[in-house]
C-alpha cells in the first residue's frame, strides 16, 4: 500500500511538472493561454456561419450549443493525439528508473485540463451574451465531467502511448480516427436531430456520451442519465485497458526507446 508521504510526493511532483509545462509552453508568447482557445473558437465560428447562417440550422442559441461541446472536444483531441506520442517524446524521463512513467501522460492530460477549465469563463461570456445563465447543476456537474474527461483521456493516453512505443504507425492512425470521431460525435450538431432508431450508434461510440453530457450540463443545465451512465462505463473501461496495457509492457520501454 502506498504511504501518505508517497501520495504527497506524487501530488507535489505532478504540480511542479504541470507548472513547468505550462510555463515552457507559453514562454515568450504574447497571447499565452488564449492560443489554446483560439482553435475551438475559430472552428465554432466557421460552423456557426456555415450551419447557423447559411444553412439555417434550427437550433436556438447555436453558438452556445457549439462551444459547449467544442471546448471539451479540443481538450479531448489534444490529450489523445499528444498522448499517443507522450512516452516517445520524453525518452529521458522514461529511462529514469526511479521516475513513475505513468505520470508522464498524466501531466500532459492535466495541462490540457487546465486549458479546459480556463476556457469556461469564455463560454460564460457567450452564455450571458445569448441571455442565458448557468444553473446550480454546474456546481457538481462540471467537476464530475472534468473527472470523467480526465479518466477517459488518461486511460486512452496510457493505452495509445504504450502501444505506439512498439507500433510507431499508430500515431498517424490515431489522427485519422480522431477526425472520424469528431463527425461521429454530436459536436457541430445536436443529438436531438438524430432519428431515434440511430441513437444506438452514438451509444456504441465510446466518446459520444461524454460530449452529449457536456452539452446537456453547459448549454441545457440538465444531466441525462441515459448518456451519463455509458460515459462513466467507457471511462472505466479506458482506464482499465490503459492501466493493464501500460503495466504489461512498460518494462520494455527503455530498451526500445
Amino acid at each position: 500500500m502506498t504511504s501518505p508521504r508517497k501520495w504527497i510526493w506524487y501530488r507535489d511532483l505532478l504540480r511542479v511538472l504541470v507548472h513547468k509545462e505550462l510555463t515552457v509552453r507559453y514562454k515568450g508568447s504574447v497571447l499565452g493561454f488564449f492560443w489554446s482557445v483560439l482553435n475551438p473558437l475559430a472552428n465554432a465560428y466557421i460552423f456557426y456561419v456555415v450551419f447557423g447562417l447559411f444553412m439555417r440550422m434550427n437550433v436556438p442559441h447555436f453558438i452556445v450549443v457549439l462551444l459547449s461541446a467544442m471546448f471539451p472536444w479540443q481538450c479531448f483531441s489534444n490529450c489523445v493525439q499528444e498522448g499517443t506520442q507522450t512516452f516517445l517524446a520524453n525518452p529521458t524521463l522514461v529511462k529514469k528508473v526511479a521516475f513513475p512513467r505513468q505520470a508522464i501522460p498524466l501531466v500532459m492530460n492535466l495541462q490540457n485540463m487546465v486549458h479546459l477549465i480556463l476556457s469556461l469563463p469564455i463560454f460564460l461570456a457567450f452564455l450571458f451574451y445569448e441571455g442565458l445563465r448557468p444553473g446550480w447543476i454546474w456546481l457538481w456537474g462540471v467537476p464530475l465531467l472534468l473527472a470523467l474527461t480526465l479518466a477517459t483521456t488518461y486511460g486512452l493516453s496510457l493505452l495509445l502511448g504504450t502501444l505506439n512505443v512498439f507500433f510507431r504507425d499508430l500515431g498517424n492512425l490515431v489522427g485519422i480516427c480522431v477526425q472520424v470521431a469528431f463527425f461521429g460525435t454530436p459536436i457541430m450538431y445536436v443529438i436531438q436531430m438524430v432519428p431515434e432508431n440511430y441513437l444506438w450508434v452514438f451509444r456504441a461510440n465510446p466518446v459520444a456520451p461524454l460530449f452529449i453530457c457536456w452539452r446537456s450540463v453547459l448549454a441545457e443545465n440538465t444531466v441525462v442519465l441515459a448518456w451519463l451512465v455509458p460515459a462513466c462505463l467507457y471511462a472505466a473501461v479506458f482506464l482499465l485497458l490503459g492501466g493493464l496495457t501500460f503495466h504489461a509492457l512498460q518494462r520494455r520501454f527503455a530498451e526500445i526507446i
